[in-house]
């Protein structure tokens, strides 16, 4: 029964506040033109031929076919077209970054109080979610976290009390974070057999139901795509991507350590800290979480038995065997406990502040890369005629706010195909897995291009370059084409553009 004279829709404070908080988490996201996430412009230029596709001023359906429905990586691209037609293609994967690093906290939030766990634990979330995955800009795999979150909020709720409305929610969800990302899939598919009604059976098929759909689609993805065929064979010849010792020292390197300055090393082990501080301070306090979550530890367990058990490559993905560092962070997170009282008040403030000032401090840096770092890249596209083929050989790559483990460059030539269409070199098209491929007959020169391509700009010979490329676009110093290919028609700082001879 509500208060007199409160509405039923009234907003409980709590909701406005981690509102707020989510909203501070987000600033990463927007605070710059060009963070420094290294395959931040794949996703960008991906996300403008897919919007437009058929927009002859972009000059893209002569070369490039869409492949949305063979391949798993749907949704991130779906939502951010549906948002550009809004917002533009920029602003519509801004507000995608936004919803993940704000929608985690949210979602976890969503997740704890379905298990009747103390929702403030959402705080931690918080400062993980800017990572190192996040930083290498794997934005589809990222995005897939909060909507696990909600989807194993969701089979909470129904495998509790089993309803058609509760049901039909947990199919859809179940069958989104799918179209997002397999790997998010498969820990939301562990997260369901941990907390699934085993004790009663008379739930089992009401509460199993919802995942049929999803089942199927895994089938599909299996024995009807090139890309899920080619992980299970590649699942099968796995082997650790380090000796245990080597991966337990590099856990940082893949989950938390992504400045070069160590600065965000700092605000993790004060969360940790903090961490340990809430544990011990909820000695002797009641447990009032649900009999469902006693199962939620083999969610970070899974992740840390698959970190250090499996390979780093999977088919074409790299980085797979290290993906399950992070989602071993953030799963771990509703294991934790808040004190109640004044203990419980403290440890919230405390955790609030690390919070804040991690972002802060990711903001900071950030900053220093476009303001200092990035130089006059729109000066080098503006100097470009549209609907060009360009290659961009990144010679100087790496950056001096990020860790030597990023190459936050080595993509930038695709914030030509954003701006200006064409073709742009190197790009994932061709992969398997990508939602975009080559018309027949359309391939660049050298395609499937050779391994590390895009890693080894000395090496591509100029039979590769001219006279298929337009332009070349160039960081750094190590490009010297024979005067009859190309001639430097743009040059500031350390960006130069070389234009094809005779063009």
């Amino acid at each position: 029964m509500q208060p007199p004279g409160r509405s039923s829709l009234a907003v409980q404070p709590s909701t406005i506040f981690y509102a707020l908080v989510a909203l501070v988490a987000t600033a990463p996201a927007w605070i710059v033109e060009h963070p420094p996430l290294q395959d931040l412009p794949f996703h960008v230029a991906t996300l403008r031929l897919i919007h437009d596709h058929g927009n002859p001023a972009y000059g893209f359906a002569d070369v490039y076919r869409l492949n949305l429905f063979g391949t798993e990586y749907l949704l991130y691209y779906v939502i951010g077209d549906v948002l550009a037609f809004f917002v533009g293609v920029k602003a519509a994967n801004v507000l995608l970054m936004c919803a993940y690093l704000g929608g985690t906290p949210l979602a976890l939030r969503d997740l704890l109080r379905a298990l009747d766990l103390d929702e403030r634990l959402c705080l931690f979330a918080v400062p993980l979610a800017v990572n190192v995955m996040f930083c290498f800009g794997l934005l589809p795999f990222v995005f897939g976290f909060p909507l696990m979150f909600l989807s194993l909020a969701a089979a909470a709720r129904h495998f509790r009390r089993p309803t058609r409305s509760r049901g039909i929610a947990l199919a859809v969800l179940a069958i989104v974070t799918f179209y997002t990302h397999i790997l998010p899939f498969a820990l939301l598919g562990l997260g369901c057999i941990a907390m699934f009604p085993w004790r009663d059976p008379g739930k089992w098929v009401r509460a199993g139901a919802p995942l049929a759909v999803s089942l199927l689609l895994v089938a599909w993805w299996v024995l009807g795509s090139k890309a899920g065929g080619g992980a299970m064979a590649g699942l099968k010849n796995q082997h650790p991507f380090a000796p245990m010792d080597s991966a337990i020292e590099q856990v940082p390197r893949w989950s938390t350590n992504f400045l070069r300055d160590h600065s965000d090393q700092f605000w993790i082990v004060v969360l940790a800290l903090v961490a340990m501080a809430s544990q011990g301070l909820s000695a002797g306090d009641r447990d009032r979480g649900s009999p469902m979550a006693r199962g939620w530890f083999v969610l970070p367990v899974a992740c840390v038995v698959a970190y250090l058990s499996l390979g780093d490559m999977l088919g074409d993905v790299w980085m797979f065997g290290q993906r399950f560092a992070v989602p071993a962070l953030l799963t771990s997170i509703p294991l934790l406990r808040i004190p109640r009282g004044g203990r419980g008040i403290a440890v919230t403030l405390v955790a609030l502040g690390v919070s804040v000032a991690s972002t802060v401090n990711t903001c900071k840096h950030f900053i220093d890369f476009e303001r200092n770092e990035v130089g006059d890249l729109d000066g080098a596209i503006e100097s470009m005629q549209p609907r060009k083929h360009v290659a961009g050989l990144i010679y100087d790559r790496r950056s001096n706010v990020m860790s030597d483990l990023y190459a936050p460059f080595l993509h930038f030539a695709s914030y030509y195909q954003v701006e200006k269409g064409g073709v742009v070199q190197f790009a994932y098209t061709g992969f398997p897995h990508w939602p975009v491929q080559y018309q027949p007959g359309k391939f660049p020169p050298s395609t499937p291009l050779r391994l590390r391509w895009e890693w080894t700009p000395e090496q591509v010979p100029m039979g590769e370059l001219y006279p298929y490329y337009d332009y070349v676009l160039t960081r750094g110093e190590g490009f010297r084409p024979p005067a009859n290919a190309f001639r430097p028609s743009f040059h500031s700082g350390k960006w130069t553009v070389w234009e094809r001879v005779g063009s």
